[in-house]
């Protein structure tokens, strides 16, 4: 009986370290343990039963019409599996074809997918014990935000910087543009950790002007970090000889991937269809109830230099957590100057400057979602730019006499 739930336990966990080329060919160390190793980490028995156990294996991996054992002749030697990610990995595709092909919105496919990965998210921890669920906010490491907006003209960002609150925070209801995690004209405050981060995120062409502002989270957020996902790890006293960890396996590795394919780069003609996928991740977390989660933390997919570390990572908070105080209303809350004038010449220089003013006192305001933001007055930077620069991976094309005659490796 233990032989053959270790037999299982091998087959589905496990792969066979002994039979690849280098240790064939080159007299390598097979990665892994052998098998009695294996067998006693994977059960913690005595080393007589070890033993026996192995003995019934060898005995269950033999053929007898063939003569030979499924493993060869010599002890075969196991490593874990790298991924087990390939069963969600392709339940995943199905649901982006489904979404994209069939139903939108309320697509059971989606929900019974998404409910699977994210339904026990609130208890999965990092290799080091944290949760993937980030808490934002006063008291935390996480208590500013910035946000950058291009504007192609004076004129326009002049109009934005006589209400900063308004017009650099979150766009209103009905107006913003569909992005990575949002629908068409729903609201969500694109931010990121680091002002560099903003300027690459915009990408803004030369000549044009961004205003890059920070905003203090000033209410307790809760962010999905992405960054987490990608060490998630099983509960510590996962058994491999339970059922049920199999599909928590399964998830796991899925997981570790899932930062990379909602933060993939997407090219301005493919936005419409490849973020379907990441929108409906987005709104099925926003409405979630029990995971009240308020936005997600992610990698930003233009700011990834070869060979450095991120200066930063991007934050979308949702509609729920995304508005900023003193945005709402009637009339300016600045008057802005981005010219200095000599007094007695033709000549200028380019001095921004902004003064806020005091509005006439409103009714308290009745909107369910109160904000989670604070324009931090003193903070906002205009960025004039100059030259943008490009990393990229050049591949020759090569002349052939036909395609057809080409083949990998050769």
């Amino acid at each position: 009986m233990v032989a053959e739930l270790c037999e299982k336990v091998i087959d589905t966990f496990f792969e066979e370290s002994s039979n690849t080329m280098a240790v064939i060919h080159f007299g390598r160390t097979p990665a892994g343990s052998d098998l009695q190793t294996t067998i006693s980490e994977l059960t913690g028995i005595p080393q007589d039963a070890v033993e026996v156990v192995v003995e019934h294996l060898s005995e269950l991996w033999y053929d007898e019409g063939s003569g030979q054992s499924r493993y060869g002749d010599d002890d075969p030697w196991f490593v874990l599996k790298p991924s087990m990610a390939e069963p969600l990995g392709f339940s995943w595709r199905e649901m982006e074809d489904s979404l994209r092909s069939e139903v939108r919105y309320f697509n059971p496919k989606a929900l019974a997918l998404l409910d699977m990965i994210f339904g026990e998210i609130t208890n999965d921890q990092d290799q080091e014990g944290r949760s993937v669920v980030l808490e934002a906010g006063p008291g935390t490491s996480l208590k500013t935000l910035y946000r950058g907006r291009v504007f192609q003209t004076e004129d326009a960002l002049i109009a934005a910087l006589r209400w900063p609150e308004r017009f650099l925070g979150s766009p209103a209801v009905g107006v913003g543009a569909a992005g990575r995690m949002n629908g068409q004209g729903q609201p969500a405050f694109y931010g990121a950790t680091h002002p560099e981060i903003c300027i690459a995120e915009v990408r803004p062409p030369v000549g044009s002007l961004i205003a890059l502002a920070a905003f203090d989270v000033i209410r307790p957020l809760r962010l999905l970090d992405l960054r987490r996902l990608a060490t998630v790890e099983l509960r510590p006293n996962a058994s491999l000889f339970d059922p049920d960890t199999l599909l928590a396996a399964q998830r796991r590795d899925f997981l570790r991937t899932l930062g990379d394919r909602l933060s993939a780069p997407v090219v301005p003609e493919q936005q419409d269809r490849d973020y379907l996928v990441t929108q409906a991740v987005a709104d099925y977390l926003a409405a979630h109830a029990t995971l009240n989660v308020d936005g997600i933390i992610y990698p930003s997919a233009q700011s990834r230099i070869p060979g450095e570390l991120p200066a930063g990572d991007n934050v979308v908070l949702f509609r729920k957590a995304c508005d900023v105080s003193n945005s709402d209303g009637d009339g300016n809350t600045a008057e802005i100057s981005l010219w200095e004038y000599e007094e007695d010449g033709p000549g200028r220089r380019f001095r921004p400057s902004i003064h806020f003013i005091s509005r006439a006192a409103m009714w308290p305001s009745q909107r369910e979602v109160q904000p989670a933001l604070s324009l931090v007055q003193d903070s906002i930077v205009i960025h004039d730019i100059s030259a943008v620069r490009y990393f990229s991976k050049p591949h020759t094309v090569d002349g052939v006499a036909s395609i057809n005659d080409r083949h990998y490796g050769s």
